[in-house]
């Protein structure tokens, strides 16, 4: 029963009301509901008081500054029983509902800091997105099977953007950029390889050592302009002072790897991009000189990034280089 004679409203004490127009969320706090839900359920101050560790005052107190804050009785006490008054109705289902918000967002962000939730975001330039990062990012997968990873590739200005718009927490590449929009960390990743592969009816797979003028004069198909394996081969060809010119440039390693398959002409791909299809003897690796150049891929984020708890658990997996294990396994050819 709410109200009667003989019911004393709790917390009716002649002290100094909260300031006008302030919002419930101002006047009123998180452990002040608890502790008024405690209450009502136990229909006393000392079994509350008891059932949450705390003090009859101290429970006490907490409820008569939340009856000031509201400027309404929220609790009454009728005969030995604290009861809820109309308004105390009203509060007690918004403050259940708020609790439980309260309980379900410190159980997600539990699961969040233990790994069984959360988001991986990862951006990669073409040869490392497509042949070595979906290995690596398996393996860090079933190591944390309730963290969820998003790869996206592109070329180099692509992933420089999408690190710009702090909407990944790493990025993979060649080489650095010269003066990025923002400053960037570089942490060297995987050695990698680039090699000279032609058709296995082009030339014997143990044939003697091809010049780089030789190669130069046959039909070269290469990657697009701005493509770092492009830039990095003709640089070798060109300090040697052999021009390399090609007659199709591809922007795809499985497009040039499917036409030099079909001997219409030679190319310098990552090892990386063309094991699987030597091992099949699709391809042949050809021995040219000056080759294999070596290159570095590096793990980029930006400076100062905060991470979240599966970035941070995946900045640690690459640095113990757990991952190395797992690139290159066999597939099944499509």
């Amino acid at each position: 029963m709410h109200g009667s004679h003989g019911a004393n409203n709790v917390g009716c004490m002649n002290e100094e009301e909260p300031r006008p127009g302030a919002s419930l969320d101002q006047i009123v706090t998180v452990h002040q509901l608890r502790l008024f839900t405690a209450v009502a359920d136990h229909a006393s101050f000392s079994r509350a008081a008891a059932s949450l560790g705390l003090s009859q005052p101290a429970v006490s107190h907490q409820l008569k500054a939340l009856r000031l804050a509201l400027s309404v009785p929220v609790l009454e006490i009728v005969g030995r029983r604290v009861q809820l008054t109309p308004a105390g109705d009203i509060l007690y289902g918004h403050a259940r509902r708020i609790l439980a918000e309260f309980e379900a967002a410190g159980a997600d962000l539990d699961e969040l800091k233990d790994l069984r939730r959360g988001t991986l975001r990862v951006v990669a330039d073409t040869t490392v997105g497509i042949y070595v990062l979906p290995d690596v990012l398996g393996a860090f997968r079933n190591e944390h099977p309730g963290v969820d990873v998003r790869l996206d590739i592109g070329n180099r200005q692509h992933v420089l953007d999408r690190l710009v718009a702090n909407d990944v927490d790493f990025a993979f590449g060649g080489h650095s950029w010269e003066d990025p929009p923002i400053p960037l960390e570089v942490r060297p990743f995987l050695a990698n390889e680039l090699i000279a592969i032609a058709s296995p009816r082009r030339r014997p797979a143990q044939a003697t050592p091809v010049t780089l003028a030789e190669f130069a004069a046959l039909p070269f198909i290469g990657r697009e302009p701005g493509s770092g394996t492009r830039e990095r081969t003709e640089a070798a060809f060109r300090e040697a002072g052999v021009p390399l010119r090609p007659i199709m440039e591809l922007a795809s390693n499985g497009a040039i790897k499917r036409a030099v398959a079909q001997d219409l002409g030679v190319s310098v791909v990552s090892r990386f991009a063309a094991a699987l299809e030597i091992r099949l003897g699709i391809l042949i690796e050809l021995p040219l000189e000056g080759f294999p150049i070596r290159r570095q891929w590096h793990l980029f984020f930006a400076r100062g990034k905060v991470f979240s708890p599966a970035a941070a658990a995946f900045a640690q997996f690459i640095d113990d280089a757990r991952w190395r294990g797992s690139i290159g396994a066999d597939v099944a050819p499509g």
